[in-house]
């Protein structure tokens, strides 16, 4: 991100054959928007968030069991565990949404929608527009 704040991400249902990709600048959460949504996941997976050294090759699953342990013991009898701060999320500001239908004849129906900032910055309004399969 610090180097480069664009990120796309996609969305796919094979079942119904339709797909959304969005295109925007990455910004980080704040620590507060962070902590609200680290609350809503189970103690267990706030507990693992702290524990796990993610990708950090171990040796067995007994350290990992070691290191929920120790966390929690850290975080015993207390329901509020704040956010790690090493942990904590991103948010894309779409700057482009592309929406694809799929269709038997590869004929797909496809819609692109640009963002458009007016000169105040004030007002947006998406560009429409159709592109070919």
């Amino acid at each position: 991100m610090e180097t480069n704040s664009h990120a796309s991400l996609a969305f796919w249902w094979r079942e119904v054959e339709r797909q959304v990709r969005v295109e925007g600048k990455t910004e980080r959460l704040s620590r507060e928007e962070s902590q609200v949504y680290f609350n809503t996941r189970g103690r267990e997976s706030r507990i693992g968030a702290w524990a796990s050294k993610q990708s950090a090759v171990i040796k067995d699953r007994d350290v990992l069991d070691g290191w929920v342990r120790d966390v929690e013991e850290t975080f015993k009898g207390q329901e509020e565990i704040p956010v790690p701060e090493f942990w904590g999320g991103l948010r894309i500001i779409p700057e482009m949404i592309e929406f694809w239908q799929g269709r038997n004849s590869r004929l797909h129906d496809r819609f692109k929608y640009t963002k458009q900032d007016d000169q105040s910055g004030k007002d947006t309004t998406w560009k429409i527009e159709r592109l070919s399969p």
